[in-house]
């Protein structure tokens, strides 16, 4: 019975601690996404003066945020390699994409 219970407990304990892990994980990657894509704003201000911030949009790309999804892509490969994002500035009829590395450069920058 002391057993059962001690493994229960450190089963418990293993369980709490790979939780508080993977939360912390997440809260990075959350942290880091959100931090290259500010790159991909601002280069929208400069090349869209004038036009309101609200009207600048900026998302993570679909099959990026799959790869993020799924765990195919982690923080160590976010860290790595940076991510892609999708923009739109509807008042302007333009869209495009943004390739953002893990430094915070601007990798590609496409789009009308």
């Amino acid at each position: 019975m002391k057993t059962t219970l001690i493994l229960s407990l450190a089963a418990a304990l293993v369980a709490g601690s790979i939780t508080s892990v993977l939360a912390d994980d997440q809260a990075k990657i959350d942290a880091t996404v959100a931090r290259l894509g500010k790159v991909c704003k601002d280069k929208l201000m400069a090349k869209f003066p004038g036009v309101p911030m609200a009207d600048l949009n900026v998302t993570v790309a679909a099959t990026f945020q799959q790869s993020l999804d799924s765990g195919e892509m982690g923080l160590k490969e976010l860290q790595k390699y940076g991510a892609s994002y999708n923009w739109e500035v509807p008042p302007k009829k333009a869209s495009g994409n943004c390739e953002v590395n893990a430094k915070g450069k601007i990798t590609q920058f496409t789009g009308k």
